[in-house]
């Protein structure tokens, strides 16, 4: 949070002249500030709501700045707390970490420090704020089980789902690869009288050629070789409920024709039978292919194409909604225990990248920070290198000396190892104290 920003803060400290210089530096600084010398008071201040950050002095009249924090806990005021603390009372700030604590300041105090430590944990509020607004906002506005959005587009198009998830209409979705297909189409299960009978997913990329008919439709004792029993098709499987055909568009034109016949008379043979089999599904596809493309180049039959249109559900990927990539991602790390929250630049640095994995790839890439990051807040350094933002590279100048193309390539790398020593000399391959001495001389310490 920039210092620009308005900052309501609470000091709780009985020492007149530590407490006053505090105040008044911080009301100086253009923060609102409530300053107050007794637990109760605090814990007054706190029930009236409207507070980003909380300074405690730990040793009060009538009590101790741990009971307040203990308040906050058990209320879960939307507050972040910063702990004062004497060099003798170290143990006691380490406990208040454990309660909730922000972080501690040892007294006295810098007051460019303090500003600095105010304004995280101001960012930390407003950031655990959003979250709770987001959670009740998606509680209210979710009507597909486990699809998360908050974008007006693809409110629409579930809209459009619960109307015709009641009727026997097929559906056929679109979308690329990892924006959820699957999930609308449990949820059109889900949401139709067909609920109580079996959903089956059929993968038709997956399934090899040679099996896939077999899979589809069963097949009887002896059909071909390996056929020593009677198979049930995965349509028979479905009866009464739902079948789902996932990417409908790597289906060859022979099973085309096959699955035509089955949605027009409801009936098919298995591979080596002589009696139909009569069966009652409702067939939701979906494909990442624009399928009148494929109807033109003449790769998909036109007659299915219409047949499986019954209606049809685009869903946007991740680009074209930028605004969920924070709501998806915040939604991801509570599914991970919401011990995390990601800071401003690693948001950032997520609504900016395309995601052509779409939401699957948000997933994982929110699931790894969470298990890399070496502590609750995640930053965009703590991302993966393929979602940050690359730097341009550096060109270098013909007339340029060799000495002055050896710093340039390093502080490339240095760059593209976000500044880390060590790994930087790794790359390079040389002795760390070399890359040292060598960004010493130009002035450029570096850091890890």
């Amino acid at each position: 949070m920039s210092s620009p920003e308005r900052i309501s803060i609470l000091v709780l400290e009985d020492d007149p002249s530590f407490g006053g210089v505090m105040e008044d530096e911080l009301r100086a600084r253009g923060h609102a500030v409530t300053r107050v010398t007794t637990v109760a008071e605090a814990g007054e201040r706190l029930r009236e709501g409207g507070l980003d950050v909380a300074l405690l002095d730990l040793q009060l009249p009538d009590g101790s700045g741990l009971d307040v924090l203990r308040e906050i806990a058990a209320e879960q005021w939307p507050v972040e707390a910063l702990v004062l603390t004497g060099h003798a009372e170290v143990p006691t700030a380490l406990e208040a970490m454990r309660l909730g604590a922000y972080d501690y300041l040892s007294k006295p105090t810098r007051l460019d420090e303090l500003q600095v430590q105010v304004e995280k944990a101001a960012e930390k509020a407003r950031l655990r704020s959003e979250n709770a607004v987001l959670r009740i906002r998606l509680r209210q506005q979710e009507s597909v089980h486990g699809f998360v959005t908050d974008d007006p587009a693809t409110r629409q198009m579930l809209s459009t789902l619960e109307r015709a998830a009641p009727s026997p209409l097929p559906v056929l979705i679109q979308g690329e690869t990892g924006t959820g297909k699957e999930l609308l189409a449990r949820a059109l299960h889900d949401q139709s009288p067909r609920r109580p009978f079996p959903f089956v997913p059929i993968n038709c990329a997956a399934l090899p050629e040679s099996l896939i008919e077999s899979e589809l439709f069963g097949h009887e004792r002896g059909a071909f070789t390996g056929a020593v029993d009677r198979k049930t098709g995965l349509f028979e499987v479905a009866t009464r409920g739902t079948v789902f055909l996932d990417e409908i568009g790597e289906l060859t034109v022979s099973l085309q024709s096959r699955l035509l016949r089955v949605l027009e008379t409801q009936e098919f043979f298995r591979v080596g039978g002589t009696r139909a089999v009569k069966v009652d599904v409702r067939v939701v596809s979906a494909t990442n292919r624009d399928l009148r493309s494929e109807v033109e180049s003449g790769r998909f039959r036109e007659d299915l194409f219409y047949r499986l249109n019954g209606v049809q559900l685009r869903v946007p990927p991740l680009r074209e909604r930028r605004g969920d990539i924070t709501v998806l991602a915040r939604h991801f790390l509570d599914q991970m225990g919401g011990r995390h929250m990601l800071e401003a630049d690693a948001l950032e640095t997520l609504s900016s990248y395309d995601w052509p994995g779409n939401v699957r790839e948000l997933q994982m890439v929110v699931q790894r920070a969470v298990v890399l990051s070496p502590g609750p807040q995640i930053r965009a350094a703590d991302l993966p290198l393929e979602v940050r933002p690359r730097a341009a590279p550096r060109l270098l100048r013909h007339d340029m000396t060799l000495a002055e193309m050896e710093r340039e390539y390093i502080e490339t790398v240095l760059e593209k190892h976000d500044g880390h020593r060590g790994r930087t000399a790794e790359a390079l391959g040389i002795d760390p104290k070399t890359l040292y001495n060598k960004l010493r001389t130009w002035g450029q310490p570096g850091g890890d």
